[in-house]
């Protein structure tokens, strides 16, 4: 009995320095190049044409911390329309994601497997593959001989956000399905009861059992949608936003653009890391709730 003991205690001792190993090892591989592009970024111009200066800056400097947020236009019109443009499409891609998500999971129309392969389909094809077909559908939208130039507009992008075929929509309307396929329908077939209509039951009953993940899905549409370039280099490349325009500065600073670059990287964190903060508990909250542990 006491070996058995002795086993079980060590066992336990070995499991948990297994995964001390294991969880220090992905910290450190995830957080090295956030913390190397920290310290690049706080480096004075001396340091940069300093060769002994490998990556600890000698004497910090909040320089090109300044100019990355001049070149970004960070507080200007690029800023101000990319938190505008990502937070409506976050929102767009939500309440969408959650009208279609409850659609498949809840009502029985001809056709419904079918939607459901193509949902699959969809979340496996690539986005750049249906690029060129969504650029001309766009460059030449409209009906009959009715065309329309939609390029260089945001319009394309609330169009596919508002129809489910948005960057990574996929995903958000099978986590709302997954959800809305585990959750009881006492509560709704309830409110049938009490004379409450299906719009009426969707927000009084539906929409507030559905906070955790919608809070989560608003969370990846924003975080997505904040970083996203290949869709704004196809649909509005004259129109610039922070992530596009961050591709643009290696061509702005000369030799000292990758300090630059380093420190408009940081910058654009910062939102989805404020984000993450508060938004955390509803994210683990909608993993357990939607089977994405599964």
């Amino acid at each position: 009995m006491k070996d058995k003991a002795l086993y079980t205690k060590i066992s336990k001792y070995v499991m948990r320095i297994l995964r001390f190993v294991l969880i220090f090892g992905l910290c450190y591989v995830i957080l090295k190049p956030i913390i190397q592009y920290f310290l690049y970024a706080c480096m004075s111009q001396e340091d940069f044409r300093d060769y002994t200066v490998s990556m600890i800056p000698k004497n910090w400097s909040t320089f090109y911390w300044r100019k990355a947020a001049e070149l970004l236009d960070l507080f200007g019109e690029t800023g101000l329309r990319s938190i505008l443009f990502s937070v409506t499409i976050a929102i767009v891609q939500m309440l969408s994601s959650l009208v279609i998500g409850y659609g498949l999971a809840r009502f029985k129309f001809r056709g419904k497997k079918f939607l459901n392969f193509m949902l699959f389909v969809v979340m496996l094809v690539p986005m750049t593959v249906l690029q060129l077909p969504q650029y001309f559908q766009f460059r030449f939208f409209g009906i009959g001989s009715l065309k329309m130039n939609l390029i260089n507009t945001l319009i394309p992008y609330y169009i596919l956000s508002l129809t489910g075929l948005g960057l990574k929509q996929a995903l958000y309307i099978f986590l709302m399905k997954s959800l809305f396929e585990q959750m009881p329908t006492d509560m709704e077939n309830a409110a049938y009861i009490d004379g409450a209509g299906i719009f009426k039951t969707f927000g009084l009953v539906v929409v507030p059992n559905a906070k955790a993940l919608m809070i989560t899905v608003f969370l990846f549409a924003f975080c997505w949608t904040w970083t996203e370039t290949s869709f704004a280099t196809a649909f509005y490349p004259d129109l610039s936003l922070l992530s596009s325009t961050l591709l643009e500065l290696d061509g702005m600073m000369g030799m000292s653009a990758g300090n630059v670059t380093y420190a408009g990287i940081i910058i654009i964190m910062i939102p989805m890391l404020i984000l993450m903060i508060f938004c955390q508990k509803y994210l683990v909250k909608s993993i357990t709730l939607s089977g994405m542990a599964n």
